[in-house]
């Protein structure tokens, strides 16, 4: 059983208990004081369960879409990369096939 529906399975008993004891008026007001004190606690607690499960699932989204944003970056930079070498190859060898006439003919 999830924690969040065990929460909320011991509040529904806890607020049946209390509606019970408050129109039979078998409890002492005392027991009836705790168990309001406990209701609203567990309420509390159970709102801030769901506020944090909702924010990690948000933070969990961000997280996904800056993966993905850093992994399209990656591969432009690889892209770029792969450029760059393509036109220093051709550089080089446009530079070697200018040295070639010059250097092989001597006057």
């Amino acid at each position: 059983m999830n924690e969040t529906q065990l929460v909320v399975l011991v509040l529904i008993a806890l607020v049946v208990s209390m509606v019970l004891f408050y129109f039979t008026d078998i409890v002492p007001a005392q027991i009836e004081n705790r168990e309001v004190s406990i209701i609203i606690s567990l309420s509390i607690g159970l709102l801030i369960l769901f506020i944090d499960k909702r924010q990690d699932r948000h933070i969990d989204e961000m997280i996904q879409i800056q993966h993905k944003m850093t992994h399209e970056i990656h591969k432009m930079i690889k892209e770029q990369m792969n450029l760059i070498k393509e036109i220093q190859n051709e550089n080089s060898k446009t530079q070697d096939d200018n040295r070639s006439p010059s250097a092989g003919s001597s006057f």
